[in-house]
């Protein structure tokens, strides 16, 4: 007997729309096949719909969601940063566990596997962002894989030693990455990437950067990023998010930052929905990374959602497929199967997590989503509701589930 069992569900990017069964065991997929004859402690009809590959959300921020009811939405970075840091100080352990798992358990109802968040870290929180953040990871371990990084603020100096020490002591106590922002540091950010980099090392972390989240083409970090991280022999450890200066660079420039990029491993993670709130309001410029020319180039570009219900973004729901259906239309991206795969495959990457191509086959780590919709639809343009939620071999989401499930509305 299984422990699971899924039947007649259509597995995407298979190139068939024939209904499938799929066993799992051990938190693995054991069997998909046509019929599986052998029962399951626990069996789910999936009646022809979609079946998705674990989600991946890359880049959030859970210390700073779901504040707009209390901040407002900014008008700039600048101005969501001025906002948050009122009432940073104020805020307590279990105010940042609250909101933090309400976002977690929405990400879950739209079938994410793993995601990612960013911490602060400096002398004014000390280490309650990263302490609120580990407890959600040990809370969810069993329902969704949880990345934190250690992130230290722009408002910290480079010569805060004192911020510093608790950078590594976050990483110490079990952060799986160290990250910055570099895109107002001025002619500091290449130390701060410096020291950045050095401390992933001596740690033996990876490195998630905020890099140029600005729209000033004179601010352009990449080039000295890439060459650090061969210097510092981190290829494929380092990913630079946002990049929003290389899409007004000349053209010839950002074809070189590019090729310095990929030929450094570095992934990077477009972030549409907060960049296009807050970017380019005074020139009309749209501040999301040149997407396509970084494929093109061979770069690994994953989507995130990063901010949800805050300053820096007063919408968002932690749901990775409408943060690709947004960075389709900002990036004028057709692809239907890449933007899948930049909430998917790309974002595990970016995450240093292992990720089979073929997700759905014996051996591989049992972790999908049965979508409310059909084979032939996309599931970037529709957005279905995902009733059935699996994370290694266990329903985590099953309809009827979540505070805000209503009954059917009876006509009679």
């Amino acid at each position: 007997m299984h422990d699971l069992v899924i039947r007649n569900a259509c597995p995407w990017g298979t190139g068939a729309a024939a209904k499938m069964d799929i066993a799992m065991d051990g938190g693995r997929v054991a069997a998909v096949a046509v019929t599986i004859a052998g029962r399951g402690r626990e069996e789910w009809d999936a009646g022809g719909r979609l079946l998705l590959p674990g989600l991946v959300e890359p880049h959030l921020h859970l210390d700073k969601a779901c504040l707009a009811d209390v901040l407002g939405g900014a008008v700039d970075l600048v101005d969501a940063r001025t906002r948050f840091a009122r009432l940073r100080p104020a805020l307590t352990p279990r105010d940042l566990v609250q909101r933090g798992r309400r976002v977690i358990e929405w990400a879950i109802r739209h079938g994410v596997a793993a995601l990612r968040t960013h911490a602060d870290v400096d002398r004014i929180v000390g280490l309650r962002h990263v302490e609120a953040a580990l407890e959600l990871k040990e809370m969810f371990a069993d329902r969704v894989a949880v990345q934190v990084v250690a992130f230290q603020p722009a408002s910290v100096p480079l010569d805060d030693e004192a911020s510093w020490r608790m950078l590594e002591d976050a990483l110490g106590r079990g952060c799986d990455a160290v990250g910055g922002t570099t895109g107002s540091r001025g002619p500091e950010a290449s130390a701060l990437m410096t020291r950045m980099l050095e401390l992933a090392v001596r740690v033996g972390s990876m490195v998630d950067l905020h890099v140029d989240e600005t729209l000033d083409p004179a601010v352009q970090n990449l080039p000295e990023l890439a060459r650090l991280t061969r210097r510092f022999g981190l290829q494929g450890r380092v990913t630079a998010s946002h990049c929003c200066s290389l899409s007004v660079t000349p053209a010839a420039a950002r074809a070189e930052t590019i090729r310095l990029i990929a030929e450094a491993q570095i992934h990077v993670i477009a972030l549409p929905l907060t960049n296009l709130y807050l970017q380019g309001r005074d020139s009309g410029l749209r501040g999301v990374a040149p997407v396509a020319e970084l494929l093109a180039g061979e770069v690994n570009v994953a989507c995130g959602s990063d901010n949800v219900q805050d300053p820096f973004l007063p919408v968002g729901n932690a749901d990775p497929l409408l943060a690709a259906q947004v960075l389709g239309l900002a990036g004028q991206l057709a692809d239907s199967r890449y933007l899948l795969e930049s909430v998917s495959s790309r974002a595990a990457a970016a995450m240093g997590i292992s990720v089979s191509p073929d997700w759905c086959t014996a051996g591989a780590a049992a972790s999908f989503s049965v979508a409310d919709c059909g084979p032939a639809d996309d599931p970037v343009a529709c957005l279905p509701p995902r009733p059935l939620v699996v994370f290694n071999g266990r329903v985590v989401r099953k309809p009827g589930d979540g505070t805000h499930d209503l009954p059917p509305i009876r006509t009679h």
